[in-house]
């Protein structure tokens, strides 16, 4: 018995493995989805003729098909939709994080093959952002502003330098913080607007900033021209 067992083990894992890698072969599509969004992933292909299935990251049934016979709806999160007449396609209601993963569609006749795949990324809305003028410090001819760009996790800050024409960025490149999920950008555009940008692949937050006017005026240094902190 415990060496019947042992086997039956044996050829899950070896199932797993040969899915598995069928999955890295096929061309997998990306899906980034806002949290809270309704996901629809399409079969593309042909109706399958053998039972089929949906299966969440490799091991995980979602729902089964068995031609001839009532569909066998495996309800995962209390959230799925298996439609048929959607050329058994699968629509998946108010993502939430946990959703993210591998998605295979497959055809487990005689032999399992993946005939579709999915990768899908579920990200939260990203946090505004607040752009503040840090100092304004004027030289002869020139000024530079320093601002700073702020979300709820990260900041960063940079300085332009003004003339009566036009602002450049000093080092010439953008100001920059990317993590995993998101990407932070503080930079200049048109020679004086200074935008902060949050963003990642399904959302985005930005505020801009004349910065020009606040070292010159009528093309001359502002007379007012004071230090913040």
């Amino acid at each position: 018995m415990y060496r019947c067992s042992i086997f039956l083990h044996a050829l899950y894992f070896l199932n797993y493995w040969f899915v598995a890698l069928q999955g890295s072969e096929l061309n997998l599509s990306n899906v980034f989805l806002l949290k809270g969004k309704d996901l629809f992933m399409e079969l593309k292909t042909q109706q399958p003729t053998s039972q089929f299935v949906w299966r969440f990251k490799i091991k995980n049934n979602i729902i089964r098909y068995i031609p001839g016979q009532k569909g066998d709806f495996e309800n995962v999160y209390g959230k799925r939709v298996f439609n048929k007449e959607l050329n058994y396609s699968l629509q998946i209601k108010n993502v939430g994080l946990n959703d993210s993963g591998l998605y295979h569609a497959i055809d487990s006749g005689a032999q399992e093959t993946i005939i579709a795949g999915y990768n899908v990324i579920v990200q939260e809305r990203v946090s505004p952002v607040v752009l503040n003028v840090s100092s304004v410090s004027p030289s002869p001819g020139s000024c530079n502003v320093t601002v700073t760009c702020s979300t709820q996790s990260s900041s960063l800050n940079s300085t332009f330098t003004c003339t009566p024409r036009t602002c450049s960025e000093d080092g010439g490149d953008p100001a920059e913080v990317v993590t995993s999920d998101a990407r932070l950008n503080l930079y200049l555009s048109n020679g004086s607007i200074g935008i902060c940008n949050h963003s990642n692949k399904v959302s985005r937050s930005r505020s801009t900033m004349d910065i020009k006017p606040l070292c010159f005026k009528d093309g001359k240094i502002r007379a007012n021209i004071y230090y913040l902190i």
